[in-house]
């Protein structure tokens, strides 16, 4: 009887354990896949009205912290009526290099084989006269630690303003001025809106325009898929689900195995030392009808079946 509570006790206390061990590992993959979510260390959004189109050029590129595992299936907010999509990756030797993508629930969403991205797209100006203004909204697609916004003043455009005020500007080779805007510490969905106005009295374009080529969306389209996450903690889980199943079916066998409680009778019989009750040893009993001796086993006379009194 101890050797069977003692399984029985071993069982319960494995069973606990390897529950608090399947747990520990959900919880474990839980806080993975929240805390794992990709970060951005730079960005820089470049926000260029009338440059080689009458629309708004805007250019958003950066770098994944290097805590992120690539490949990655990234997405990016999208504004509605974007065109001339260029969804691109940064090689080895810094060239840019066109990626497939589709637009899934308002993002533009890509495969990013390496930390460096590079999106572009145009976005139609609102009709005006020589008083102009555009409205964007930057939403952070990750958490940013370090966001630089930069805005183009058109070529012959005067009265140039945008807000938020910017902190700094500069002038480029190109003979163009560009205002900069700084943020840091940005989470993930955080809005930036932005107002550029200006005077401009002609229709032409900051720069000849360029041919363009639009990477190629992606057909048909596929679900985008989630961040890596590590894989300790499948492994944890899987390991669990093993020894659980290996316990349970250990613990099966032991009880076809164990021998069930052995009555006193039986074991007399089978030559235990223990004798069944109404017998006595040492001492000859006979039968009270015929007299005849009885074995120590008799219950009744073999002689004329009268049951054994002593």
């Amino acid at each position: 009887m101890f050797c069977c509570s003692s399984h029985l006790r071993f069982h319960r206390l494995a069973l606990v354990g390897l529950c608090c061990g399947f747990l520990f590992g959900l919880i474990h993959l839980s806080a993975s896949a929240q805390g794992a979510q990709p970060a951005i260390q730079q960005a820089t959004l470049r926000l260029w009205p009338e440059y080689d189109d009458p629309g708004l050029l805007v250019i958003f590129s950066g770098n994944f912290t290097s805590t992120v595992s690539f490949p990655l299936q990234v997405g990016f907010p999208l504004p509605e009526g974007a065109r001339g999509i260029q969804a691109t990756a940064q090689d080895a030797a810094g060239a840019l290099i066109n990626q497939n993508w589709q637009i899934a629930g308002g993002k533009l969403t890509y495969a990013l084989p390496r930390a460096a991205f590079h999106v572009e797209y145009y976005l139609d100006r609102p009709p005006a006269g020589n008083q102009r203004e555009l409205s964007y909204t930057f939403v952070a697609p990750y958490a940013i630690q370090a966001l630089e916004i930069v805005v183009q003043q058109p070529a012959r455009s005067t009265g140039f303003a945008v807000t938020p005020p910017s902190d700094s500007s500069f002038q480029e080779s190109d003979g163009l001025t560009y205002y900069r805007i700084n943020r840091a510490n940005l989470a993930s969905g955080d809005k930036v809106p932005i107002v550029i106005r200006y005077t401009k009295s002609d229709v032409g374009f900051s720069v000849n325009p360029a041919q363009q080529q639009s990477s190629q969306p992606i057909s048909p389209p596929a679900a985008p898929a989630g961040p890596g996450v590590t894989w300790l903690p499948y492994a944890l889980i899987g390991l669990g689900v093993v020894i659980l199943a290996g316990a349970a079916v250990y613990w099966a066998l032991q009880r076809r195995q164990t021998p069930a409680p052995v009555s006193r009778s039986l074991r007399a019989s089978a030559g235990g030392s223990v004798q069944p009750a109404g017998r006595s040893s040492g001492k000859a009993v006979y039968c009270t009808q015929c007299g005849r001796q009885l074995k120590p086993e008799d219950r009744f006379c073999a002689n004329c079946g009268t049951a054994r009194k002593g």
